[in-house]
């Protein structure tokens, strides 16, 4: 059975533990009542999540059963890597601190970071927060801190958090973040959808435009990107003849009533439901979740649902983000929870496995 698999049996055992019938889940159910997972009051199961960010760090400490026990938030010290790390340690001692934990309690650690993340916990493509090609920040901080340490873009961790507070246990998922820039993470089955080299979900690369060629060499950082971020409507906005300086400006003009206002957040609106149609005809996700500081807006989610309707005949709602800008500090603790069920229901199996033998 895959790790996926198995994740997912464990998490139908969690949502329900007396539906266990037979076989894994059966197994599964029994050796996490033993290790105490099924237990409300456990605190040997304790998981840490961390969202990092290219200007603040959160992170937060829950138990077993999805409780918070303990947060805390900083600004990044992202002058080198070594500042990061540090950063990092620092904020899981100190979680570790106001929960009263110690470090074996601790069952897992979930960083969610941006970039593009290798198998090995190597982090590229990261425009704020500098880290080295090759080097595993997820080793690093294992090493730092004694205790394992999984490392995962910051929108997939997002991601995580909307299908965990939806409580869907199968189908897919896809989160877009939309601000300064834009991402997406895809879940499918409860779990992260990463492609062949971790990039599954770089929507801001989409080609995009009546001249993609062009509008890509304009726009190394991405062509989508380029149209339906902040930057773009701006740029879009100025090119209409509006004097507005920021998004929100533009957002709360267009709700007072001025109409060029209106007519270019229409016009980016209908440009970023153009690029989730493509996200619908190759992927048909079932749901969509806007999140970021322009997706998460009031009335956004359905004005792209309005276009993307008109432009795929497949189904696919259109949601508002649940969590707003906790959805990646609570997906590094839902991810954790997962990760850390799966390997003490994984080492038990290999136990009774070594045993018979």
């Amino acid at each position: 059975m895959s790790a996926a698999s198995l994740l997912t049996a464990i998490d139908a055992v969690l949502a329900d533990p007396a539906a266990a019938r037979h076989g894994l889940a059966e197994a599964a159910a029994e050796r996490l009542n033993q290790a105490g997972w099924l237990a409300p009051t456990n605190r040997a199961g304790l998981v840490i999540g961390l969202d990092l960010g290219g200007t603040k760090l959160n992170g937060a400490i829950g138990d077993a059963q999805g409780a918070v026990i303990a947060e805390g938030t900083g600004a990044t010290e992202s002058a080198n890597v070594d500042s990061v790390l540090g950063q990092l340690v620092e904020m899981v001692n100190d979680l570790m601190a106001r929960a009263g934990a110690t470090s074996d309690q601790v069952a897992q650690i979930v960083v969610g970071v941006p970039g593009v993340v290798a198998a090995d916990g190597s982090v590229s493509l990261s425009p704020h927060v500098p880290f080295p090609a090759g080097v595993s920040l997820a080793k690093a901080l294992s090493d730092a801190t004694g205790l394992p340490v999984f490392v995962e873009n910051d929108v997939n961790i997002a991601a995580v958090g909307e299908y965990s507070a939806r409580q869907m246990q199968s189908g897919m998922l896809a989160f877009v973040a939309l601000g300064t820039g834009i991402g997406m993470g895809l879940i499918v089955d409860s779990a992260i959808l990463r492609g062949a080299s971790g990039a599954a979900g770089e929507i801001s690369i989409l080609p995009f435009g009546a001249d993609p060629l062009a509008a890509i060499a304009a726009n190394p950082g991405g062509a989508f990107e380029a149209v339906v971020s902040t930057g773009g409507i701006l740029e879009r906005a100025r090119r209409a003849g509006s004097s507005a300086t920021t998004v929100r400006g533009l957002f709360d003009s267009a709700e007072g009533g001025d109409d060029l206002a209106k007519s270019i957040i229409d016009a980016s609106l209908r440009d970023l439901a153009t690029g989730l149609g493509a996200v619908v005809a190759l992927l048909d996700p079932g749901v969509i979740v806007l999140g970021g500081g322009i997706g998460a807006r009031p009335g956004v989610s359905e004005q792209v649902a309005h276009w993307l309707a008109r432009l795929v005949p497949t189904p696919c709602a259109v949601e508002r983000s649940r969590l707003g800008d906790r959805a990646g500090l609570l997906g590094a603790l839902a991810q954790a929870r997962r990760l850390a069920r799966a390997a003490l229901v994984a080492d038990s199996f290999s136990a009774d496995k070594g045993a018979a033998a």
